[in-house]
């Protein structure tokens, strides 16, 4: 076999593998903004919770951070309002 021929199944490996790779770190850092969005979340519903601030304005207050809607702010406050 001489230098210049082309072997797909290998280059088809070599593609695979890289794509593989790039997904994995794609979904490693997505994970990670995830849990970090999560964590904020989390954390602000229950500062707002131990100050006193209503489940109301909590839920106004998810919606102006995160720019969500009533009802995700809703589900995002109720989750977390223990």
């Amino acid at each position: 076999m001489s230098i210049f021929e082309y072997n797909e199944e290998e280059e088809m490996r070599k593609i695979r593998a890289s794509e593989y790779k790039n997904g994995k770190e794609d979904g490693i850092a997505q994970g990670i903004k995830q849990g970090i969005e999560q964590g904020i979340e989390q954390g602000m519903v229950e500062t707002c919770k131990e100050l006193g601030v209503s489940f109301e304005q909590t839920v106004a207050r998810l919606k102006l951070r995160f720019d969500i809607s009533e009802q995700e702010a809703q589900e995002k406050a109720g989750h977390y309002w223990c």
